[in-house]
Protein backbone atom coordinates (compact mmCIF):
# COMPACT_ATOMS: atom_id res chain seq x y z
CA UNK A 1 0.00 0.00 0.00
CA UNK A 2 2.77 2.29 0.83
CA UNK A 3 4.67 1.71 -2.65
CA UNK A 4 1.16 1.96 -4.33
CA UNK A 5 1.19 5.58 -2.30
CA UNK A 6 4.60 6.56 -3.67
CA UNK A 7 3.86 5.69 -7.19
CA UNK A 8 0.58 7.50 -7.32
CA UNK A 9 2.78 10.86 -6.03
CA UNK A 10 5.11 10.74 -8.72
CA UNK A 11 2.19 10.23 -11.35
CA UNK A 12 0.06 13.27 -9.91
CA UNK A 13 3.06 14.94 -9.81
CA UNK A 14 4.66 14.09 -13.31
CA UNK A 15 1.13 14.85 -14.58
CA UNK A 16 0.86 18.19 -13.31
CA UNK A 17 4.44 19.18 -14.52
CA UNK A 18 3.57 18.11 -17.76
CA UNK A 19 0.47 20.30 -17.72
CA UNK A 20 2.66 23.23 -16.64
CA UNK A 21 4.81 22.32 -19.23
CA UNK A 22 2.26 22.55 -22.03
CA UNK A 23 1.19 25.64 -20.89
CA UNK A 24 2.32 28.88 -23.34
CA UNK A 25 3.08 31.97 -22.46
CA UNK A 26 2.17 35.13 -24.37
CA UNK A 27 4.67 37.35 -25.33
CA UNK A 28 5.56 40.46 -23.62
CA UNK A 29 6.24 42.39 -26.27
CA UNK A 30 5.40 41.65 -29.81
CA UNK A 31 5.50 43.30 -33.24
CA UNK A 32 2.91 42.72 -36.36
CA UNK A 33 3.21 44.68 -39.85
CA UNK A 34 -0.81 43.57 -40.75
CA UNK A 35 -3.74 46.48 -40.26
CA UNK A 36 -5.61 43.96 -37.39
CA UNK A 37 -3.57 41.63 -34.59
CA UNK A 38 -4.17 38.14 -34.51
CA UNK A 39 -3.57 36.13 -30.82
CA UNK A 40 -0.95 34.59 -33.41
CA UNK A 41 1.10 37.40 -33.27
CA UNK A 42 1.32 36.96 -29.42
CA UNK A 43 2.70 33.65 -29.14
CA UNK A 44 6.12 32.20 -28.95
CA UNK A 45 8.35 31.07 -32.32
CA UNK A 46 8.16 27.20 -30.28
CA UNK A 47 4.14 27.06 -30.05
CA UNK A 48 2.61 24.56 -31.86
CA UNK A 49 1.53 24.77 -35.27
CA UNK A 50 -1.67 23.34 -34.00
CA UNK A 51 -2.33 26.27 -31.45
CA UNK A 52 -0.74 28.75 -33.67
CA UNK A 53 -3.31 27.90 -36.86
CA UNK A 54 -6.07 28.47 -34.21
CA UNK A 55 -4.72 31.80 -32.56
CA UNK A 56 -4.70 32.61 -36.29
CA UNK A 57 -8.08 32.84 -36.17
CA UNK A 58 -8.94 35.40 -33.21
CA UNK A 59 -8.36 38.77 -34.04
CA UNK A 60 -7.50 41.35 -30.75
CA UNK A 61 -7.89 44.91 -32.52
CA UNK A 62 -6.39 47.28 -34.88
CA UNK A 63 -2.65 47.54 -35.14
CA UNK A 64 -1.01 50.67 -34.08
CA UNK A 65 0.00 53.50 -36.61
CA UNK A 66 3.37 52.22 -38.26
CA UNK A 67 6.07 53.22 -35.90
CA UNK A 68 3.67 52.91 -32.82
CA UNK A 69 2.65 50.83 -30.08
CA UNK A 70 -0.43 49.78 -28.77
CA UNK A 71 -1.07 48.31 -25.22
CA UNK A 72 -3.29 45.10 -24.85
CA UNK A 73 -4.23 44.12 -21.49
CA UNK A 74 -4.45 41.07 -19.78
CA UNK A 75 -8.53 41.23 -19.66
CA UNK A 76 -8.82 42.75 -22.87
CA UNK A 77 -6.86 39.30 -23.66
CA UNK A 78 -9.13 37.12 -22.18
CA UNK A 79 -12.18 38.79 -23.63
CA UNK A 80 -11.35 37.95 -27.04
CA UNK A 81 -10.15 34.38 -26.18
CA UNK A 82 -13.34 33.55 -24.16
CA UNK A 83 -15.17 31.58 -26.86
CA UNK A 84 -11.68 29.68 -27.59
CA UNK A 85 -11.38 26.14 -26.10
CA UNK A 86 -7.82 26.41 -25.97
CA UNK A 87 -7.21 29.20 -23.40
CA UNK A 88 -6.39 26.73 -20.51
CA UNK A 89 -3.34 26.05 -22.58
CA UNK A 90 -2.44 30.00 -22.61
CA UNK A 91 -1.04 31.83 -19.89
CA UNK A 92 -1.84 35.65 -19.99
CA UNK A 93 0.06 38.62 -18.67
CA UNK A 94 -1.17 41.62 -17.49
CA UNK A 95 -0.38 43.21 -20.46
CA UNK A 96 1.53 43.14 -24.06
CA UNK A 97 2.76 45.39 -25.77
CA UNK A 98 2.37 45.29 -29.42
CA UNK A 99 4.66 47.44 -32.10
CA UNK A 100 4.01 47.63 -35.61
CA UNK A 101 7.10 48.09 -37.84
CA UNK A 102 6.52 49.91 -40.84
CA UNK A 103 8.43 48.79 -44.52
CA UNK A 104 11.74 51.17 -44.53
CA UNK A 105 11.79 53.81 -47.26
CA UNK A 106 13.94 52.11 -50.12
CA UNK A 107 16.24 54.88 -51.96
CA UNK A 108 15.37 53.07 -55.38
CA UNK A 109 11.78 52.91 -55.12
CA UNK A 110 12.45 57.01 -54.49
CA UNK A 111 14.89 57.14 -57.45
CA UNK A 112 12.00 55.60 -59.51
CA UNK A 113 9.39 57.97 -58.58
CA UNK A 114 12.17 60.37 -58.99
CA UNK A 115 12.99 59.40 -62.99
CA UNK A 116 9.29 59.28 -64.17
CA UNK A 117 8.54 62.21 -63.18
CA UNK A 118 7.99 65.30 -65.32
CA UNK A 119 9.23 67.70 -63.03
CA UNK A 120 12.67 66.01 -63.14
CA UNK A 121 13.26 65.36 -67.21
CA UNK A 122 15.90 68.00 -67.18
CA UNK A 123 17.73 66.26 -64.19
CA UNK A 124 20.39 63.92 -65.10
CA UNK A 125 19.28 61.83 -61.51
CA UNK A 126 22.00 58.96 -62.61
CA UNK A 127 24.96 61.47 -61.29
CA UNK A 128 22.99 62.56 -58.41
CA UNK A 129 22.86 60.86 -54.76
CA UNK A 130 19.48 61.04 -53.04
CA UNK A 131 19.05 61.09 -49.40
CA UNK A 132 15.50 60.20 -48.14
CA UNK A 133 14.63 61.19 -43.96
CA UNK A 134 16.03 59.06 -41.94
CA UNK A 135 13.89 56.10 -40.02
CA UNK A 136 11.27 57.04 -42.38
CA UNK A 137 8.75 54.09 -42.91
CA UNK A 138 5.95 53.14 -44.67
CA UNK A 139 2.67 51.07 -44.36
CA UNK A 140 3.00 48.83 -47.37
CA UNK A 141 6.38 47.89 -48.77
CA UNK A 142 7.48 49.32 -51.91
CA UNK A 143 4.39 51.98 -52.45
CA UNK A 144 3.72 53.79 -55.64
CA UNK A 145 5.00 57.53 -55.05
CA UNK A 146 4.44 60.67 -56.70
CA UNK A 147 6.41 63.78 -56.81
CA UNK A 148 4.71 67.08 -55.98
CA UNK A 149 7.53 69.42 -56.28
CA UNK A 150 11.38 70.25 -56.76
CA UNK A 151 13.14 73.39 -54.99
CA UNK A 152 16.89 74.07 -53.98
CA UNK A 153 17.64 73.50 -50.74
CA UNK A 154 17.71 76.04 -48.04
CA UNK A 155 21.29 75.98 -48.39
CA UNK A 156 21.21 75.83 -51.99
CA UNK A 157 23.95 73.26 -51.91
CA UNK A 158 21.52 71.07 -54.16
CA UNK A 159 17.80 70.47 -54.75
CA UNK A 160 14.87 68.63 -52.42
CA UNK A 161 12.06 67.22 -53.87
CA UNK A 162 8.75 66.82 -52.01
CA UNK A 163 7.35 63.04 -52.44
CA UNK A 164 3.97 61.55 -51.10
CA UNK A 165 2.81 57.79 -51.15
CA UNK A 166 -0.28 58.13 -53.78
CA UNK A 167 -2.12 56.38 -51.48
CA UNK A 168 -2.29 58.56 -48.48
CA UNK A 169 -2.83 55.83 -46.15
CA UNK A 170 0.23 54.30 -47.02
CA UNK A 171 2.20 57.44 -46.08
CA UNK A 172 2.64 61.15 -45.22
CA UNK A 173 4.78 63.61 -47.71
CA UNK A 174 8.80 63.60 -47.36
CA UNK A 175 11.51 65.68 -48.27
CA UNK A 176 14.32 64.07 -50.59
CA UNK A 177 17.53 65.75 -50.57
CA UNK A 178 19.28 65.37 -54.24
CA UNK A 179 22.65 66.12 -54.41
CA UNK A 180 25.75 65.64 -56.56
CA UNK A 181 27.56 62.14 -55.75
CA UNK A 182 31.11 63.61 -56.78
CA UNK A 183 33.20 63.94 -53.83
CA UNK A 184 34.07 67.33 -54.82
CA UNK A 185 31.31 68.77 -54.91
CA UNK A 186 30.05 67.16 -51.36
CA UNK A 187 32.67 69.03 -50.14
CA UNK A 188 31.55 72.42 -51.73
CA UNK A 189 28.08 71.25 -50.51
CA UNK A 190 29.53 71.12 -47.13
CA UNK A 191 31.28 74.62 -46.86
CA UNK A 192 28.67 76.33 -48.67
CA UNK A 193 26.04 75.43 -45.89
CA UNK A 194 28.01 76.14 -42.76
CA UNK A 195 28.63 79.67 -44.61
CA UNK A 196 25.05 79.86 -45.22
CA UNK A 197 24.56 78.56 -41.22
CA UNK A 198 26.53 81.26 -40.29
CA UNK A 199 25.09 83.65 -42.05
CA UNK A 200 21.07 82.68 -41.30
CA UNK A 201 21.44 81.47 -37.73
CA UNK A 202 23.91 83.12 -36.00
CA UNK A 203 22.55 82.77 -32.56
CA UNK A 204 22.26 79.32 -32.62
CA UNK A 205 26.03 78.84 -33.64
CA UNK A 206 26.92 80.59 -31.10
CA UNK A 207 25.30 78.40 -28.30
CA UNK A 208 26.04 74.97 -29.83
CA UNK A 209 26.18 72.90 -33.15
CA UNK A 210 22.68 72.88 -35.17
CA UNK A 211 21.47 69.06 -34.37
CA UNK A 212 18.42 69.79 -36.55
CA UNK A 213 17.63 71.28 -39.76
CA UNK A 214 14.03 72.34 -41.52
CA UNK A 215 14.06 69.87 -44.49
CA UNK A 216 15.17 67.35 -43.07
CA UNK A 217 13.36 64.85 -40.58
CA UNK A 218 14.20 64.18 -37.49
CA UNK A 219 13.01 61.39 -35.14
CA UNK A 220 10.50 62.66 -32.16
CA UNK A 221 11.17 60.29 -29.18
CA UNK A 222 7.83 60.21 -26.64
CA UNK A 223 8.89 58.29 -23.05
CA UNK A 224 5.89 56.57 -21.24
CA UNK A 225 4.59 54.45 -18.23
CA UNK A 226 6.96 51.48 -19.34
CA UNK A 227 6.67 52.25 -23.18
CA UNK A 228 8.72 54.38 -25.93
CA UNK A 229 7.05 55.75 -29.28
CA UNK A 230 9.84 56.88 -31.93
CA UNK A 231 8.23 59.10 -35.01
CA UNK A 232 9.88 61.20 -38.00
CA UNK A 233 8.65 64.12 -37.24
CA UNK A 234 10.00 67.65 -39.84
CA UNK A 235 12.16 70.23 -37.65
CA UNK A 236 10.48 73.88 -38.66
CA UNK A 237 13.44 75.93 -37.88
CA UNK A 238 17.14 75.04 -37.01
CA UNK A 239 17.58 74.40 -33.83
CA UNK A 240 20.71 73.39 -30.97
CA UNK A 241 20.68 71.04 -27.97
CA UNK A 242 18.63 72.12 -25.22
CA UNK A 243 16.30 74.38 -27.46
CA UNK A 244 12.92 74.37 -28.38
CA UNK A 245 11.95 73.88 -31.95
CA UNK A 246 8.26 72.92 -33.27
CA UNK A 247 8.68 69.47 -35.38
CA UNK A 248 5.42 68.50 -37.51
CA UNK A 249 4.35 65.11 -39.03
CA UNK A 250 2.39 65.73 -42.59
CA UNK A 251 0.85 62.15 -42.08
CA UNK A 252 -1.34 63.01 -38.78
CA UNK A 253 -1.23 66.95 -39.29
CA UNK A 254 -0.05 67.66 -36.46
CA UNK A 255 3.06 69.33 -34.33
CA UNK A 256 4.58 69.27 -31.28
CA UNK A 257 6.74 71.89 -29.25
CA UNK A 258 9.94 69.66 -28.51
CA UNK A 259 13.61 69.99 -27.20
CA UNK A 260 16.51 68.99 -28.81
CA UNK A 261 18.53 66.50 -27.00
CA UNK A 262 22.09 65.92 -26.99
CA UNK A 263 21.75 62.75 -28.94
CA UNK A 264 19.75 64.71 -31.86
CA UNK A 265 16.49 63.45 -31.17
CA UNK A 266 13.43 65.59 -30.11
CA UNK A 267 11.83 65.16 -27.01
CA UNK A 268 8.14 66.62 -26.13
CA UNK A 269 8.23 69.63 -24.55
CA UNK A 270 5.22 71.37 -23.86
CA UNK A 271 1.33 70.98 -24.60
CA UNK A 272 0.77 68.86 -28.33
CA UNK A 273 -1.49 70.62 -30.21
CA UNK A 274 -3.03 69.84 -34.20
CA UNK A 275 -1.63 71.28 -36.68
CA UNK A 276 -4.08 73.03 -39.30
CA UNK A 277 -4.62 70.50 -42.47
CA UNK A 278 -2.77 72.42 -45.43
Amino acid sequence: MKYFLICACLLTMMASANAQKLRVHLLAEATVQEARVRLSDLLPPDAEARLKAIAGGIFLGRAPQAGSVRVFTGNELREAMVESAYTSEIEIPQQVIVRRLGWPLETETVRRALVQSKLTHQIDLAQKRLTPPPGFTTVVPAPKLEVMAIAPNPDHSGLQARIRCRERTACGSFLVEIASSQAAGGIRSRQHKLASEEVLTPNLLSSGPVFVQPGRMALLVIDGDGFRVTQPVMPLKPAAVGELVRASDARSHRSWLTQVSGDGSLRLSGTTVKEEAR
